[in-house]
């Protein structure tokens, strides 16, 4: 089969991203399908594209008083973007784009470019990542939707996300059009099965593509280790140090005699240094699965640092994040119950101290692992292959 997958995949620091992204082409080869990204600009669909636009973005967006008013601050990001992208360059995320995954032959823009000259294939995926939590208010969203091509092609979901644990109300009806048009949905969330059974839409819960692989499938990238006796720390989304217990990190580093290595991230914070008597370490893809794999002990707000903690069978704790932002620890949560890991989360001082002392009984986690990888595989192969 041809196989066209509508993803996230143009970050230059989330590390997961990418991975999901290779990992889903990975299996599916394996399999025998000719598969490839089909390359979705949505960072850039957006932005303006002539003097004028831009002029009358700025114009009708960004009034004279506003723009006055939050200068400083505008600058100042700016400033932090600015030294960001020039620190991305070391990770050579487009060295992996370029070499590790299959693409199309054409960038996208819009919907509007995808329905005229819609990608050529047996199969459509959309997934995994947050693809439905770009809302279905605007209808370029329909994207991840899958709404081009030809009505013959399979559409199917792979471990698709909404990222948020209810969709809005006023957007039910055009979220139950949409999903009607796939040939099999799959999600990441439990709370993804119950928000497609309330438009009365089948769906199964499954693990992200990253999971359809085991740790050795990983070691083809791993780099030679670059630092002995560490922790490692992979921060996202985050803007304050003891947001993950930081003095409590320091205190078992020293009494270990472990050196704290961090690889940030920027999500919907920008990931800047905030972590004092660190090594900062803006590895490429193989360097940051090294740093995980050899790790003492690995600290993260992130699921993918947790996912390759425990593909990599490395001590981990995790750190779910607060606020506004709580919302996305339940994709990490409900996996950590699936795998009676729920020790290694962790919302205090004191649970972190425990969880650093703490031991993990792998090979009760791989069996866990073993009937949800199974069950994964089941559904894509035979979503792939079905006459429906």
């Amino acid at each position: 089969m041809r196989i066209g997958i509508v993803t996230f995949w143009q970050s230059n620091d989330n590390y997961g991203q990418l991975l999901q992204c290779w990992a889903l082409q990975h299996y599916l080869r394996s399999k025998g399908h000719e598969v490839y990204l089909i390359r979705y600009d949505l960072a850039g669909r957006y932005k303006p594209k002539t003097l004028w636009e831009k002029l009358l973005k700025a114009l009708t967006i960004y009034p004279l008083i506003k723009y006055l008013l939050h200068r400083k601050e505008k600058q100042a990001r700016n400033k932090i973007i600015a030294e960001l992208n020039q620190k991305n360059k070391l990770r050579h995320f487009d060295d992996f784009r370029k070499d590790m995954l299959q693409n199309s032959e054409k960038d996208y823009h819009s919907l509007e470019e995808l329905q005229s000259e819609p990608p050529v294939a047996d199969v459509y995926i959309t997934g995994s990542d947050q693809v439905w939590s770009q809302l279905l208010n605007n209808k370029e969203n329909e994207v991840f939707f899958l709404n081009f091509g030809n009505s013959q092609v399979k559409r199917i979901s792979y471990a698709a996300s909404f990222g948020m644990e209810s969709y809005p109300t006023k957007l039910i009806k055009r979220l139950s059009t949409n999903l009607r048009r796939f040939n099999a949905v799959s999600v990441r969330e439990d709370s993804g099965v119950d928000i497609c059974q309330n438009v009365g839409v089948e769906s199964i819960k499954v693990l992200d593509p990253t999971m359809l692989l085991q740790g050795r499938d990983y070691l083809r990238f791993i780099s030679i280790p670059k630092y002995n006796d560490y922790i490692y720390i992979y921060s996202l989304n985050i803007s304050n140090p003891e947001q993950v217990y930081y003095e409590a990190i320091t205190q078992y580093a020293q009494d270990e005699h472990l050196s704290i290595i961090v690889t940030p991230g920027s999500g919907r914070i920008l990931g800047a240094e905030i972590f004092s008597n660190a090594i900062y370490d803006y590895a490429t893809i193989p360097q940051w699965l090294s740093n995980i794999a050899n790790a003492k002990m690995v600290i993260t707000t992130s699921f993918h640092g947790t996912v390759f903690c425990i593909l990599m069978n490395t001590p981990f704790v995790y750190v779910p994040l607060q606020g506004k932002l709580s919302n996305m620890n339940s994709r990490i949560l409900g996996l950590l119950k699936e795998l009676n890991l729920e020790d290694r989360a962790v919302e205090n001082r004191y649970q972190m101290m425990s969880a650093l002392e703490g031991k993990i009984n792998w090979e009760e986690v791989m069996k866990k692992i073993r009937p949800l990888r199974d069950k994964s595989m089941l559904f894509i192969d035979n979503a792939i292959t079905s006459k429906n």
